[in-house]
């Protein structure tokens, strides 16, 4: 999610500039894939994500890393797809296929974090005027659990999220966590989203 503040012409119609300053870094070039590897493929959907935020063509944007089904990740030595290896049963080596094909997405999220943090915005990065969250809706695919759902935050929030820091047994659910982000993105709400247990105010 992107975060910037509002030019006066435009803060009645609640619109942010979309006025590039003359250091910032130009648009970064988007290079397609010769070859089928899961990882350039995921590369580009990075990049696309990247200069849609450089070109402010959206504020808001969905990086889907993992796809269980339809998907295989010969580049890590197997072909399986992740969505029949996450009903594992327990079976150390299903289970040690999911953990590589996880370590894999998350490498390639990191190639996006990395990306914004090499290019220039205003007084800072790319990265300092965003919101990135990495996470996903299931602790287990095999128990189809979510008690205890992990997140990454990549990024400041214009100043507004506090990176560096690891937080074991946070209490609150996903949604929290979604009110949470639109607070600091600077859009404080009436009433928490869905299920979540938390209003979060600026």
């Amino acid at each position: 999610m992107k975060k910037r503040d509002a030019s006066p012409s435009l803060e009645k119609s609640g619109v942010a500039s979309t006025k590039r300053d003359a250091s910032d870094s130009p648009p970064i070039e988007i290079k397609i894939p010769v070859g089928d590897k899961r990882s350039e493929y995921m590369e580009v959907m990075c990049d696309l994500n990247v200069f849609a935020f450089q070109t402010d063509t959206t504020r808001v944007s969905t990086y889907i890393g993992s796809t269980p089904n339809g998907v295989s990740y010969p580049e890590l030595g197997f072909n399986d797809e992740h969505h029949s290896q996450t009903h594992h049963e327990n079976k150390p080596e299903q289970v040690a296929k999911v953990a590589a094909i996880a370590a894999f997405n998350i490498a390639q999220f990191a190639y996006m974090v990395k990306k914004m943090a090499s290019l220039r915005e205003g007084d800072g990065t790319s990265q300092d005027n965003c919101i990135m969250k990495w996470g996903s809706g299931l602790e287990d695919g095999n128990k189809h659990s979510r008690d205890n759902l992990s997140f990454i935050f990549a990024v400041k929030g214009g100043g507004t999220i506090n990176t560096g820091r690891f937080l074991p047994g946070t209490q609150g659910n996903q949604n929290d966590v979604l009110t949470t982000i639109l607070a600091c993105a600077g859009i404080p709400l009436e009433r928490p989203i869905g299920i979540a247990t938390k209003q979060k105010r600026r």
